[in-house]
């Protein structure tokens, strides 16, 4: 629940989400603006700052309404009221991931002209937007990723899936941003669509809406067993790790890969060192809610595990793919249910905020054709994510 001890703003006010949409999740929380037009950060006071960055640690995500026309720099300063230690680079580096090796060029993204660290995201052709004469977005679905995809019977049925579960990290050199922006410009206006899960239930959700999940529920929802593990456990990532999975496929529910096998040999990578490669704890922590360990593990990407024992100091590498992906895959898979997952129902004009040290997300829908645009922001931070236990 939001914090009892949260104070209140002339600005705006924190109102959490109906009951139904935060179900068990521990998500989302609305910023209501108490003047019409965008949010523009120098008009926030120390105060207003504390308010919304407290809301954030406590909801893992926050809506805000009715944004046209706010300053993509905008995007940037708001960025960096949950990270002292920002850098002013998108933490995908300064320029758009182009590279085809990379599955993170998929999405044939962009960056705006007028601040380069605001990426265009989305679905379908434009053209002449914001001084770029063609864009073609695409908005990946789980038919070339998964291992085995949607069947032509569901997707005429209406389903879609959740494509990828993960935190924005590039997991090479660059450490991730401590949240996520992304602004809707142009939002499809398409028929609900439905994800199934494995024991048979079905949840609604608007075609395209971002799924996300808490990594503290995830952690809650652990045994005594497994949470000691994960406070013990550090998740080494693999060497240019989206290289690296270009060609492995997925597991239905967008949390590992399906099988080993398929990797990229080390040698066939774009040129890399250790030093740069990646490694963060298992349980992350929030620094608003220190007591409240989040599980955050990107499953497609992992690549070994060191865990310790915490009264000896024995460390113990588990560095069997197979193996390693099936732990991190069991400790996940319990929170993938309708419960204790948001799925936003985007609207023109919103602006949402995610904790991105504190939160799961992925893609969801199928879009065809139809046109779909958007603004992301996430911002380099200087410094790693925190293990919740010291």
């Amino acid at each position: 629940m939001p914090s009892a001890t949260l104070p209140t703003s002339s600005l705006f006010t924190i109102v959490p989400l109906a009951p139904e949409l935060r179900k068990d999740t521990l998500i989302g929380a609305e910023v209501v603006l108490n003047k019409r037009g965008p949010i523009v950060p120098s008009t926030l006071l120390p105060d207003d700052i504390s308010v919304l960055r407290q809301a954030l640690y406590d909801n893992s995500v926050l809506v805000i309404r009715k944004q046209q026309g706010i300053d993509p720099h905008a995007l940037e300063q708001l960025a960096a009221i949950w990270d002292e230690n920002l850098i002013n680079v998108h933490s995908a580096g300064k320029e758009q991931v182009l590279d085809p090796r990379n599955i993170l060029s998929r999405n044939n993204g962009a960056r705006l002209p007028r601040a380069q660290n605001v990426q265009i995201i989305g679905n379908g052709e434009f053209k002449g937007y914001e001084g770029i004469d063609y864009l073609n977005l695409r908005h990946i679905d789980s038919a070339d990723f998964h291992a085995e995809p949607l069947t032509k019977e569901a997707l005429e049925d209406g389903e879609t899936r959740f494509y990828r579960w993960h935190q924005d990290a590039p997991l090479y050199e660059s450490l991730p941003g401590k949240v996520t922006l992304i602004h809707g410009l142009v939002v499809p206006k398409l028929p609900d669509q439905k994800i199934r899960f494995d024991n048979g239930e079905v949840m609604e959700v608007q075609a395209g809406s971002t799924a996300f999940i808490s990594g503290a529920r995830a952690f809650q929802l652990l045994t005594p067993e497994e949470q000691e593990f994960a406070l013990n456990t550090t998740v080494q990532y693999a060497p240019r790790a989206y290289e690296w999975i270009r060609d492995c496929k997925a597991t239905s529910d967008g949390l590992g890969i399906a099988k080993v096998g398929d990797e990229k040999p080390n040698d066939e990578l774009p040129p890399w060192t250790w030093d740069k490669v990646q490694a963060f704890p298992m349980a992350w922590k929030n620094p608003g809610r220190p007591e409240q360990p989040h599980l955050q593990i990107l499953g497609c990407c992992v690549h070994s595990l060191r865990t310790k024992d915490p009264v000896t100091g024995k460390v113990t590498v588990i560095d069997d793919l197979a193996e390693t992906r099936r732990i991190c895959y069991n400790l996940q898979k319990k929170a993938v249910k309708p419960q204790h997952i948001y799925a936003h129902r985007w609207e023109d004009g919103d602006l949402v905020i995610f904790h991105n040290y504190g939160a799961w997300h992925s893609i969801t829908g199928q879009l065809g054709s139809t046109q779909r645009l958007m603004w992301q922001v996430s911002m380099r931070s200087a410094k790693e994510p925190e293990p919740a236990r010291a």
